[in-house]
């Protein structure tokens, strides 16, 4: 070969060198990209934020506490450093990633009572007030049969044909919502097993402006009396009321703005609870502290995971908030305070999907599926299905699940909310025995997995779920 041949085959050479690197840099950077906006979650990154959430270290990220500021910044450090945008408290004209909650809360200084004509009731013994957002409220009685239509301001009295606990729920809040500022049903017998633990309860409201709408349930005795009684006898629901209390409480806050110049403006918000029961003294036995490993730091750790896979990739279409709410465990301060303080129209929330104990399986179900509170109100669980959700329907229906988490909240004021969840109604609940050591992480990891391509489908979709006929609360 002569000197100006090798020169040639080393230039080809070179070139063809030159331009594989190229290939090969071009390929692994597109495939880091692809990797970045469709990277799975690791099961160490979920063990690492449960490790610090539930930890004593935490005690238990009470309602209200330092700890639950804390556990908010975390969050809000973690939504940082994925890229999101701060959508919190604006301070010196810098927005952060967390937000100050705060409600005013009334209670009764002493049990509440209610008044039917020259009759009086009192709670825990002769009724159980179910749900009230006053601390008084009054009119005339209105017996009704199931289905009738309720007279504005009238307090109804019905004889419920719901089966189970959350129809009659639903069934009493429709009367609530047509107009009547009381409704009065019979006790059922899953009231009256839980009549004890429920007397017990403080009865708190919201101070707010809102028309006086209470449910009351009442024993078997008060309900034949209250069969016999004239149609308009006066009721009169209320009592001695404790002074006002400010609560403080912290959500952490972070969006993705959307890429579309149309549904842009659109949300789709992703939330768990971040706080938890705290350090109760009087537990019994040595340990005091609620460390809330299921409920809800999976919840919240699932939130910071799809923060961080979502936030790698491409921009959604839609813009997502991922919102980890404070105070759940203490009537929803943080979520309300959100709800009421949106820094968008209302209208434009699409969906909320709220996370909330995903940290064992349930075995109603199989291994792999999650289920969604309230499945049946909406279109938007078995839409989801369709793309590859593993969710079914609630296989509890008696606990109401779909009004007992944040979600809730938000469904109150129209919005298509729901909660996703594996709860298998485990005896650790609410004990100080939530502990890391009862997760099961493969089950954790492989279940936020299998959300990630449904949300960024609804993400990324002009889909907007309807609630069902009949199934708007």
């Amino acid at each position: 070969m002569t000197c100006q041949n090798i020169e040639m085959f080393m230039s080809t050479q070179i070139k063809q060198f030159i331009a594989l690197a190229a290939v090969a840099l071009c390929i692994s950077v597109t495939g880091y990209g692809q990797k970045a906006a469709k990277q799975a979650v690791e099961e160490r990154n979920v063990r690492a934020h449960m490790e610090f959430l539930a930890s004593d270290a935490m005690q238990g990220r009470g309602s209200g506490t330092q700890f639950e500021r804390i556990t908010a910044e975390y969050v809000g450090s973690q939504f940082m450093q994925f890229g999101l945008e701060p959508a919190g408290d604006v301070i010196g004209g810098k927005t952060m990633f967390v937000q100050t909650a705060s409600l005013s809360r009334g209670g009764f200084a002493a049990v509440p009572t209610m008044k039917i004509g020259a009759t009086s009731l009192e709670h825990g013994k002769e009724m159980l007030v179910l749900r009230t957002n006053a601390g008084s409220a009054s009119g005339p009685l209105q017996k009704l049969a199931a289905g009738a239509k309720a007279n504005a301001g009238a307090a109804v009295f019905i004889s419920s044909s719901a089966a189970d606990q959350r129809a009659l729920t639903i069934e009493l809040q429709g009367y609530l919502t047509s107009g009547a500022s009381i409704v009065i049903v019979e006790e059922t017998p899953q009231l009256r097993t839980n009549w004890a633990a429920m007397s017990a309860r403080r009865v708190a409201f919201t101070v707010s402006t809102a028309k006086p709408a209470v449910m009351v349930a009442v024993s078997k005795e008060t309900a034949a009396s209250l069969a016999n009684a004239a149609d308009g006898t006066t009721v009169e629901f209320g009592g001695t009321l404790s002074p006002v209390q400010v609560q403080l409480s912290w959500n952490a806050v972070g969006k993705i703005t959307g890429s579309d110049a149309k549904l842009g403006s659109e949300v789709i918000l992703l939330s768990s609870h971040l706080d938890h029961l705290g350090v109760r003294p009087n537990n019994a036995g040595d340990d005091k502290i609620f460390n809330g490993a299921d409920d809800d730091a999976s919840g919240t750790a699932a939130v910071i995971e799809l923060a961080r896979v979502i936030g790698a990739g491409k921009k959604p279409k839609r813009t997502v908030y991922f919102v980890c709410f404070g105070s759940e465990e203490s009537g929803g301060i943080g979520s309300n305070f959100f709800a009421n303080n949106l820094s968008f129209p209302k209208e434009k929330l699409i969906a909320n999907l709220q996370w909330e104990m995903i940290g064992r399986p349930d075995a109603k179900v199989k291994p792999e599926e999650l289920w969604l509170t309230g499945y049946e109100r909406s279109n938007l669980g078995p839409e989801l299905a369709k793309r590859g959700a593993k969710l079914l329907q609630d296989p509890h229906p008696s606990e109401n699940f779909f009004q007992r988490s944040d979600n809730y909240t938000l469904a109150r004021q129209g919005i298509i909310a729901h909660t996703v969840s594996s709860f298998g109604l485990h005896t650790d609940y609410h004990r100080a025995s939530d502990e890391i050591k009862t997760i099961d992480f493969v089950h954790m990891t492989r279940s936020i997995n299998s959300m990630i391509g449904p949300i960024e489908w609804l993400a990324n979709s002009d889909f907007r779920p309807e609630w069902n006929a009949g199934m708007k609360p």
